[in-house]
């Protein structure tokens, strides 16, 4: 679903961006305005608290700048050595340091000193021995340069230590600047005296400064200076714990339009800001409805695709909420309906094609098959217990779809293992266990994990087990093994189907081979005669790959091609000598005498073509009705050729028996004359593999 127009003409999207815009954009006007007073508010006050904290801060470097300098001057006292290379290592902020004895004269350790004034002098020898001092003189050769600081401490009994202190590090101006960004600084001592200043105290200024309260450390006001307005934080640094020194005064000047350029900043900002909220309120108020119905629109095709017994597309829904548990819960339910089909569609396929099937081989083939491919298992065994020996069983194994036929096996079990396979009233799910291991063993099964056993019941006998065998464990669904039992129960079924079918088959064929030998049995010449017919007839068509069924109704019209010979009186059967017309048209009646006699028998319907056909002859010269190639049944045609060469090779009282190569050489001549020259290569090669020839 694309956002536009069709993202409103959803109800339910309507009636969500409606709701999205009331909560959220009224809300968001509301908060804006007050938001906008408060953080002006805000930004001043913050603004001031950050120059004033800025002063303090400078300040207090300062202080630690000179508890530094007062370290380097207690150690250069440890010192012996006062060279410039000493002091240029270890005395890097002081230009000059001397020693000044009680006469008042200077002795040099390094640098330059100018001559001390008297009050000077004055000063640094009032020094105590535990205390030290700090002096500052205003630089008279540059009024505009910072004034001279010198820190004095007694070095001995008798004189005086005295270092001139570099200013631009002390104040942290110069190279190593440390103040902040558009800052000004001024220092001064407790008379207003300024020592060091990047803006001149103007008169205003001082006033300023004269009215503020003795008593407040920190303090910020507010100035113009021609034309400019300038916040100013004013800090005082007392140093009388550790220096004998005055106070100082620590001077933060800013510009104002600075100090609040955020706040103006902020006064065009917000605007734009509270303008960009609402469009992303207006987007996110899109993409939330989209996030809201896009997954019902997948859920809903989704729905509409299990309707349509579509069940290989899952819905896909990545929302990361209960959507998604939705579409979830909802792949499940088509994954579970999808197995159900899948189940149903199986059993339905086993139904028409096993249970339509009366053909053992065929059913056991299909099951395994449908069994290997439905419960997607490493192997699948179907063991069928012998019907008078039921501990001895028939296997099937089925590894790969790629081959033809399953593997075959005989096994025997113990009486233990039967009645305990007879117990199981639905599965037997195990691993490494002494029944399984031993089934397994018996049926050439590798089992590494699982190997599930379906007994195979039929009145409470077991007539075969089915195995389904895993490589690893493996998790069943919920109904997959009822699935497997109700599978295993129909093929069950099945094969108890075929078996009584087979056994009809038998029954059937018994039958047949019972009526040949009665056709047979009216001449001594022709015993055995419709039997032999038979198996070269069945060769034949097995090398041709006939289907079974045509295979079964050359079987019947095999066994009673010459049935109609009941018609024929034996006189003229058994007649030792050459037949006259008249009885030679009786004889070709035989195939239309057996094809009546057959008639009322519905299950020969297919069979009777071939027993009227047997004497058509390729060319067309035949009996009784004179076919020709391909109108003559493939049957017929195969029983003709069968049927000759077993007659000239058989005795008759007419003449000897032929020789098999001299028959052969009769069927060959005759190819495409009598005999259709498809089947004759056939049976020249049936007779090859019997070494006949």
């Amino acid at each position: 679903m694309r956002i536009g127009r069709s993202l409103f003409q959803s109800k339910v999207g309507r009636r969500i961006f409606i709701l999205f815009v009331m909560c959220a954009l009224i809300p968001i006007l509301c908060l804006s305005v007050i938001s906008y007073i408060q953080v002006s508010v805000q930004l001043k006050k913050q603004n001031a608290r950050d120059l004033q904290d800025a002063a303090k801060v400078h300040g207090m470097a300062i202080y630690e700048r000179l508890l530094h300098l007062e370290r380097d001057m207690q150690l250069s006292l440890l010192k012996s050595d006062h060279s410039d290379a000493f002091a240029k290592k270890f005395l890097p902020h002081f230009n000059a340091m001397g020693v000044i004895d009680s006469a008042g004269q200077t002795e040099r350790l390094f640098g330059q000193f100018p001559a001390f004034s008297d009050a000077f002098l004055k000063k640094a020898t009032s020094v105590s021995q535990d205390n030290t001092a700090l002096i500052f003189e205003n630089n008279d050769k540059e009024k505009a340069a910072p004034a001279k600081a010198y820190m004095i401490m007694k070095a001995d009994k008798t004189g005086i230590l005295v270092g001139e202190i570099d200013t631009l590090y002390l104040w942290g101006i110069g190279h190593q600047n440390l103040l902040p960004p558009m800052t000004d600084l001024c220092i001064t001592d407790q008379y207003r005296k300024v020592l060091v200043s990047s803006f001149p105290l103007t008169e205003e200024l001082r006033r300023h400064l004269a009215r503020d309260t003795e008593n407040d450390q920190v303090r910020l006001l507010e100035y113009n200076d021609q034309g400019e307005n300038y916040f100013v934080s004013y800090w005082s640094m007392f140093l009388k714990s550790n220096f004998d020194a005055p106070v100082l005064n620590v001077l933060l000047r800013n510009p104002k339009k600075e100090v609040l350029s955020a706040l103006a900043q902020f006064k065009i900002i917000f605007p734009l800001i509270i303008l960009l909220t609402v469009w992303i309120v207006l987007l996110l108020s899109i993409v939330h409805i989209r996030k809201s119905l896009v997954p019902l629109e997948e859920i809903k095709k989704g729905t509409q695709r299990v309707a349509r017994q579509d069940f290989n597309t899952p819905v896909e829904v990545t929302s990361d909420d209960e959507f998604e548990e939705v579409a979830q819960s909802f792949n499940i339910m088509a994954e579970q309906l999808k197995r159900q089909f899948e189940d149903l569609n199986t059993r339905s396929k086993i139904d028409r094609e096993i249970l339509s099937s009366l053909n053992t081989a065929q059913i056991i083939n299909t099951a395994l098959k449908r069994m290997f491919l439905f419960f997607e298992c490493h192997s699948v065994t179907l063991c069928l217990a012998a019907e008078k020996k039921p501990e001895t069983f028939h296997g099937f194994i089925l590894t790969d779809l790629k081959r033809r036929k399953p593997d075959e096996i005989f096994f025997d079990l113990s009486k233990t293992d039967l009645e305990q396979l007879a117990r199981i009233e639905e599965h037997y799910i195990a691993s490494d266990q002494g029944l399984v291991r031993r089934i397994a063993a018996k049926a050439g099964v590798a089992i590494d994990e699982y190997l599930v056993v379906l007994p195979m019941m039929i009145d409470e006998k077991l007539k075969g087990i089915i195995t389904l065998g895993y490589e690893q464990e493996k998790s069943f669904l919920n109904n997959e093994l009822k699935h497997a039992r109700q599978i295993t129960n129909q093929i069950t079924v099945a094969l108890s189907n075929s078996f009584l079918v087979e056994e009809m088959e038998r029954l059937n064929v018994g039958t047949l081979e019972a009526l040949a030998r009665t056709v047979d049995a009216k001449s001594a010449w022709t015993a055995g005669h419709s039997e032999r017919v038979t198996t070269l007839a069945m060769k034949i068509a097995d090398a041709m790959n006939m289907e079974q069924q045509e295979m079964d109704n050359l079987r019947r019209a095999a066994y009673l091609h010459d049935i109609g010979k009941i018609g024929i009186p034996l006189s003229i059967l058994d007649k030792p000598g050459r037949l006259t017309d008249e009885e030679y048209d009786i004889i070709k009646d035989h195939p239309s005498i057996g094809a009546k006699i057959l008639e009322p028998i519905h299950a020969y319907a297919e069979a009777i073509p071939i027993v009227h056909q047997h004497h058509e002859k390729f060319d067309g010269t035949g009996y009784p009705r004179r076919l020709a190639g391909e109108d003559i049944c493939i049957g017929a045609r195969i029983l003709a050729v069968a049927d000759v060469y077993d007659a000239v090779v058989s005795d008759r009282p007419y003449r000897n028996g032929w020789l098999k190569e001299k028959s052969i050489k009769m069927i060959t001549d005759n190819s495409g004359t009598h005999f259709d020259p498809k089947v004759v290569d056939l049976f020249l090669a049936v007779i090859s593999d019997l070494g006949l020839t």
